[in-house]
């Protein structure tokens, strides 16, 4: 949850919209000669204006306190007029921007401050510390920080008095305050810190020496802007640039303390960012709260979370998100809604032009195509997100009942833009699995009623998955002989009552091959079933004619070895399922008939059908006049062969109705099939076994939890344990 992130602040007499700063990051892309902020700088700042409070990339005060190439100053009056731009910018936005006030120090070179030495509290080189300087190329020239000279008190009282101007100058630029850069390793921070600071004079030695300069500083800008416009930052527990105290914890409570006597608006604390940094103690954040009584903004590893669970503490009212920001423009309506964030180029972060600075898009989830709503001639879902068929195995007994468990499994998954249910036999010799729910008596359409009611009370769609299984059954479960488009018989198991009690795999039987009769019934009872489904609040059903049950088999020549008019012949071979769609149309309405199909699936048979990718074609050719509600396509599951792109472009030539495809897709995958225009809807199976809430996981980007071993043991019969019991994603 990150609830307490947008609640609004008073900071000053300004009330912010949210808790989230955009804090100061060099980018350096100020126009030359001049060092003057730009119209693409004001895009950059307009595009995050989202942000409660944006703290602008530091902008020197001087000349001399320019440490990187192409960074803004605020000192000329032309610099004040570009910076007007962006302030207007971002308030044409309804944002509030600070600027950050900036004297480097000894992080410099001469030749960023026109030959000049550089200055610093001492006459102490940064070791180990490179700064970049114009090399006249559109990338930086990094080279080592340059020996300063030691300030003399002349110096300081000028430095004073340049900070001073800075701020009366970002006013008239029309920032809503300033931020004083006391962090960091720069001018002010080599004051501060004690092994930075050498000097044997009243801005030396003791710690209240060595605050001196930051108290001068933050009294002439208080006594200049007001205290409710001016904020400092602090890095109590960095290293950055060399600077180093041996008091850290004392030094900077005491820095806190004395801000506070000065009433600014807020104190910024700069926490260490790298990945296995430790975090800044909890009773020294306490300490600073203690002695600081204005608002307090930390900046550093945070996430949305991390970020509302510091306010929420109490320790903390405002965050800020330096790199996210960088890539994520609509970064606070990101982490409010859960969106992915994007990950910025680091090699465009310093100089060039907009190229990594303005060109990073907002988040649409109308660019995302799983979530978009699918319209088609008869099915309309709010996203393309499929829960697929997938056998559980709990209904009630006796009767094959559906039940209330099952209601609640179903209504869990609502959120798919489309449920197709478990395969729901049509007859009892239909049945290939025990526990499976029928949809051929009363109580067993009554039954299913709850499902339904319940799937649409959290407005969602299901079709019945109609389901006759041919020869992949046994008598043990549906009470008669299986029947098949001939009465071949290969190694398979499905699952029943096992002789010695219980349940788990047999091996199926001998079917015998259907006469015309049995063909002539079994299209009725399809046709039956169906009108039960719409009696029992189904949105729709959907043939299942793959996997080698049993349509599967009169397709498959190795299976259908028929002289009569369902074999032989291609179209001989696909009059039963024909016949079958076009009585279940005729009865219901053919928008509301689908279809399921696994022409590269060789589970249920021995070998591949030299054939079946030139028959289920022509197939779908003689279907487009039924204008089903979709053809459902299932890949990729037991043995199976890899669909050639070649076939999806062959499907869309000559079937121009909406397209379904399942089979082990992540979101990735069904993504892609969607933007190729290969697939309208999308199904997923296993993963909806242990995320009932697929669809939030997938447009949060959440974590999946895992289909393993322990949920595969619960897939078939058995109650609410790894059925209705999976937990929905807590953020």
């Amino acid at each position: 949850m990150t609830t307490s992130l947008f609640q609004p602040i008073q900071l000053g007499d300004i009330t912010l919209k949210n808790r989230i700063v955009m804090p100061p990051m060099t980018r350096s892309r100020a126009s030359q000669p001049g060092d003057v902020a730009n119209d693409l700088m004001a895009t950059y700042y307009a595009q995050r204006a989202t942000a409660g409070l944006i703290i602008s990339e530091g902008t020197q005060i001087s000349a001399m306190g320019k440490g990187y190439a192409w960074t803004p100053g605020i000192y000329t009056a032309e610099q004040i007029q570009g910076w007007r731009k962006v302030t207007d910018a971002v308030h044409a936005k309804g944002g509030t921007m600070f600027a950050q006030l900036w004297h480097v120090g000894r992080v410099t070179h001469p030749d960023n401050i026109g030959g000049e030495q550089p200055i610093s509290s001492s006459a102490l080189k940064a070791q180990n510390v490179k700064v970049f300087i114009d090399n006249n190329t559109d990338a930086p020239g990094f080279v080592d920080a340059a020996q300063p000279r030691e300030m003399t008190i002349d110096d300081i009282q000028q430095v004073v008095a340049q900070f001073k101007q800075a701020a009366i100058n970002a006013i008239e630029a029309g920032f809503d305050g300033i931020e004083l850069h006391a962090a960091n390793g720069y001018l002010i921070n080599q004051f501060i810190d004690s092994e930075s600071n050498q000097r044997t004079d009243q801005y030396g030695g003791s710690l209240q020496n060595r605050l001196r300069f930051l108290d001068e500083v933050v009294g002439a800008m208080v006594d200049a802007i007001g205290a409710n416009r001016v904020g400092v930052r602090l890095a109590p527990l960095t290293t950055l640039n060399g600077t180093v105290d041996a008091d850290p914890i004392n030094t900077y409570t005491a820095a806190a303390a004395l801000l506070n006597k000065h009433h600014i608006v807020y104190l910024h604390i700069a926490e260490v960012d790298w990945d296995d940094a430790p975090d800044t103690p909890v009773s020294f954040k306490q300490g600073l709260r203690d002695a600081f009584d204005g608002v307090l903004i930390y900046a550093g590893r945070y996430n949305g979370d991390k970020a509302h669970h510091a306010i929420d503490s109490g320790l903390a009212d405002m965050i800020g998100f330096g790199r996210p920001f960088v890539a994520n423009p609509d970064l606070p309506e990101r982490i409010k809604q859960g969106y992915p964030l994007a990950k910025h180029v680091p090699e465009t972060l310093f100089g060039g032009g907009e190229v990594g600075l303005t060109d990073y898009p907002t988040y649409k989830v109308q660019d995302h195509l799983l979530f978009q709503p699918f319209s088609g001639s008869s099915l309309n879902t709010n996203n393309r997100i499929v829960m697929a068929p997938m056998t559980r195995s709990r209904s009630s007994q006796p009767g094959d009942v559906p039940n209330q468990i099952m209601a609640d499994y179903y209504q869990q998954r609502a959120s798919a833009g489309l449920i197709i249910s478990e395969g729901t036999p049509i007859s009892a010799v239909g049945r290939g699995y025990s526990m499976t729910p029928g949809i051929y008596t009363t109580a067993q359409v009554e039954g299913w009623k709850q499902i339904t009611q319940a799937v649409h009370a959290k407005d969602g769609k299901i079709f019945a998955q109609l389901w006759h299984v041919g020869r992949r059954s046994h008598s043990s479960i549906s009470g008669q002989q299986p029947v098949a488009a001939s009465a071949i018989k290969i190694p398979d198991q499905v699952f029943g009552p096992l002789p010695e009690g219980g349940f788990g795999m047999i091996e199926t039987e001998q079917p015998k091959a259907m006469t015309q009769e049995d063909i002539n019934n079994t299209i009725n009872d399809f046709v039956q079933t169906a009108k039960n489904a719409i009696e029992a609040g189904f949105d729709g059903v959907e043939i299942h004619a793959a996997h080698g049950y049993l349509f599967d088999t009169f397709l498959h020549l190795e299976s259908n070895q028929r002289q009569d008019q369902y074999g032989g012949s291609q179209q001989n071979r696909m009059r039963f399922l024909l016949e079958t769609l076009t009585a279940v149309a005729d009865a219901i309405g053919g928008n509301k008939v689908a279809v399921r199909l696994s022409p590269h699936v060789i589970e249920g048979f021995t070998e591949e059908d030299p054939e079946i990718v030139e028959l289920t074609l022509a197939a779908l050719a003689n279907m487009v006049k039924l204008d089903l509600a979709y053809v459902h396509f299932s890949e990729n599951i037991s043995r199976y062969l890899e669909v050639p792109e070649s076939f999806r472009q062959q499907v869309r030539e000559v079937y121009p109705n909406p397209i379904m495809i399942a089979g082990k897709l992540t979101k990735e995958t069904a993504q892609d099939l969607l933007a190729k225009q290969y697939a309208d809807l999308v199904a997923f199976a296993t993963p909806y076994v242990t995320n009932p809430d697929l669809v939030e996981r997938f447009y949060h980007n959440w974590p999946l939890a895992e289909f393993d071993a322990d949920a595969r043991l619960t897939l078939y019969g058995g109650d609410a344990k790894g059925y209705s019991d999976y937990p929905q994603y807590k953020a």
